[in-house]
């Protein structure tokens, strides 16, 4: 089995067996069952199974991994002071709970997206929790060190970003000082780009019926249903209920897809414009002659 790297990190939790990893980071590593292994996406890994092996993998781009008061930048101090190593972690009790219910959920048909945001949230509370903070640490290391871009930064505090003085505070960064870097490293505005990746995210509840759509506005604070459709229109190209009746043909929206529809609609709001023809007014007081 190969991992390549990609957009996504991955936690395995080894339910039984025993098998073999290897990557940059460590070659011929031996991982068995009740423990847990952490895969970043900057890497990509070979798993060679040494007997049959029962395995649960979280894909996540990013979690819940700070605490309240925590932000990525001031993180980054306490794990300069940690030595960091590859290596599994034993899995704790409540853990083999948690695995297990992700199982029946999936075993009886429960495969929403609903589910798996919630146990992905619910994955990192025991993490922060029911390990030591080094452990902690140690295990999302490469999501947390002080070697991370401005761009890794910014997507791995985007999704608990209400706007974007938030995540400009939780990079570390002033409001005018992250604006400039983030124009230089994106080439847009913050505000432009997080509207374009919360569309890509509520296109992906859409598309999941189990979640009604007032709830949808609920979780990205929009005032109305009105506001909420303006939305969805300018940078899904349609209204909720008829991006949500579309549903079944299973479009994945990208953000491409979203850049291109909000150019559509910047053009036809040029073209809808009304013009009218002018006689441009001369300055100063008129002649007599125009006053008859």
């Amino acid at each position: 089995m190969v991992i390549e790297t990609d957009d996504a990190n991955r936690l395995l939790f080894i339910l039984s067996g025993r098998f073999t990893i290897s990557s940059v980071e460590r070659t011929d590593y031996s991982v068995r069952e009740s423990h847990i292994l952490f895969l970043s996406r900057a890497h990509a890994y070979t798993i060679v199974a040494n007997e049959d092996c029962s395995l649960l993998i979280a894909r996540f781009v990013t979690g819940t991994l700070t605490a309240e008061g925590d932000t990525y930048r001031s993180i980054a101090t306490e794990i300069s002071k940690i030595s960091y190593k590859f290596a599994a972690v034993p899995m704790v009790n409540i853990f083999a709970g948690f695995a297990e219910s992700v199982v029946f959920f999936l075993e009886h048909g429960v495969d929403c997206m609903a589910m798996h945001r919630a146990k992905i949230e619910e994955m990192f509370v025991i993490f922060r929790h029911f390990y030591s903070r080094e452990v902690f640490l140690r295990t999302f290391y490469s999501m947390f060190n002080n070697n991370m871009s401005f761009r890794t930064l910014v997507e791995n505090n985007a999704p608990n970003a209400r706007n974007v003085e938030a995540l400009a505070r939780m990079c570390g960064h002033s409001l005018s000082h992250f604006k400039l870097l983030f124009s230089q490293h994106f080439d847009q505005t913050p505000y432009v780009w997080m509207q374009q990746n919360r569309a890509v995210e509520i296109s992906a509840l859409l598309n999941d019926t189990s979640i009604p759509i007032k709830s949808i506005i609920k979780k990205y604070g929009f005032t109305s249903h009105g506001h909420f459709s303006l939305f969805c229109r300018k940078f899904l190209g349609d209204t909720p209920r008829a991006l949500r009746r579309r549903s079944h043909l299973g479009i994945v929206t990208t953000i491409e897809d979203v850049k291109k529809n909000l150019e559509h609609s910047r053009h036809k709001s040029k073209a809808d414009k009304p013009t009218t023809d002018v006689a441009p007014r001369r300055r100063g007081r008129p002649r007599k002659d125009e006053t008859k």
